[in-house]
């Protein structure tokens, strides 16, 4: 059971977070936008949006898609796709790559994984596809302090599985909210990846971190498989560059602190060095609840 405490803070990340703009998440595989659900946008039939406005900042694999949805709950109601525009067909067209689903629509904000992950490439775009008449995207309201949040999106008629050409004229306005992100969150610039998997205690069920990241030094990890929130914090992580700083003892320094009773380990990896260490927060680690520090396992 994940810790009980929820109402306050997560209403606190849900406007912080969502409000950012992809750049936010620059440091981690991010494709697509976030925003504050503003409007569903009206479809006629079953129709797959292909969101242009935000592409894929790097090449990795995609292993969690967030959605906001107009209803809930429906079932067996949306597919997420991935395209790559290219440039070889005269007019030019948008290259089917992968797809998974159908998913079932919970929440009319939800988190689903992609199982197994989607290769994909530096600026391929994320798409939804609606099977049913429950529910539709939400679009984006605008961010606050003046963020802009227009963004073209194009719909094409269909549950499509083959290269979409881009003929017509993509609708430009707010941004519909739908992105995928990998599992690997990248502190200092790149240079150390961080990955986390936790076990549940009481049940034995085991979920893989999906990190949000804040700042290039820091951000935290969520379990939407324990609790079908995307944006919920469990684990907190930080990394401090004190390499230039021999009183500080000239090296990198990894924090971590849980927000739940639940069990993890944290993976640190130097991408530089190829050095990884492990750090684990279990029922027999002493302070378990506390988290920990290291300030000597990586070095320049």
């Amino acid at each position: 059971m994940v810790h009980p405490i929820r109402s306050a803070l997560r209403f606190l990340f849900f406007a912080a977070v969502l409000s950012y703009p992809a750049s936010a998440f620059a440091q981690s595989l991010f494709v697509g936008a976030a925003g504050t659900p503003q409007a569903a946008i009206t479809l006629t039939g079953v129709s797959t949006v292909l969101q242009l406005g935000y592409v894929a900042n790097k090449d990795g694999n995609a292993t969690f898609a967030t959605f906001a949805w107009s209803a809930a709950p429906c079932p067996a109601a949306v597919k997420i796709k991935f395209f790559r525009p290219s440039s070889a067909v005269p007019g030019g067209s948008f290259l089917f790559v992968d797809q998974r689903g159908p998913f079932d629509v919970t929440t009319t904000l939800q988190t689903v994984r992609l199982d197994p992950p989607v290769a994909i490439r530096s600026g391929d775009v994320i798409a939804i596809t609606n099977l049913t008449a429950c529910g539709a995207p939400m679009m984006a309201g605008a961010l606050p302090g003046g963020l802009p949040s227009a963004g073209a999106f194009f719909t094409v008629s269909g549950d499509v599985i083959t290269n979409v050409p881009s003929a017509g004229s993509p609708s430009v306005g707010p941004s519909i909210i739908l992105f995928a992100t990998d599992d690997n969150m990248n502190l200092l610039n790149n240079r150390f990846r961080m990955t986390l998997v936790a076990t549940n205690p009481r049940t034995g069920a085991i979920a893989q971190g999906s990190p949000v990241q804040l700042i290039n030094a820091a951000g935290y990890f969520s379990l939407p498989d324990f609790t079908g929130d995307r944006f919920y914090p469990e684990v907190m992580v930080k990394m401090v560059d004190a390499s230039a700083t021999p009183s500080l003892g000239g090296t990198f320094w990894v924090f971590h602190s849980p927000l739940t009773d639940v069990q993890y380990t944290l993976t640190v990896t130097d991408t530089v060095k190829n050095v990884t260490r492990t750090y684990r927060n279990a029922a027999s680690t002493p302070g378990q609840l506390c988290g920990g520090v290291d300030t000597s396992a990586f070095t320049p």
